[in-house]
């Protein structure tokens, strides 16, 4: 098979797949929305120190635990204003915190390393 001929398939079974992830990204985000607003995981920049994420949580509301990640901060405040407050902090996305990892580890055992 020639470069040419390699390149014309490869571009739209490409962009079939990215459209298909792109997609079930959409269905998944959508699903994952926070049932309530006094109470969100926030998923922070993965590239942000413990420290960093840990400090932008707190800035927003009461820091209830951590996710399966690091960077999944679960955060808690007054519903009104609380996910805007987040993301003003430098959250990526808000989940619902039942998302954030079954292995969430309370807030007492926390340590901004």
């Amino acid at each position: 098979m020639t470069p040419r001929r390699i390149a014309a398939v490869a571009g739209p079974v490409v962009l079939g797949v990215l459209g298909v992830a792109a997609s079930l990204f959409a269905a998944v985000a959508v699903d994952a929305q926070p049932r309530t607003p006094g109470r969100i995981a926030a998923v922070f920049p993965p590239w942000w120190s413990a420290g960093q994420t840990l400090g932008a949580a707190a800035s927003a509301g009461d820091v209830a635990g951590v996710g399966a990640v690091p960077f999944i901060v679960i955060v808690r405040g007054p519903p009104a204003d609380l996910s805007q407050r987040v993301r003003s902090a430098g959250a990526l996305l808000l989940l619902d915190p039942a998302l954030a990892g079954a292995c969430a580890r309370p807030a007492s055992e926390l340590s901004p390393s």
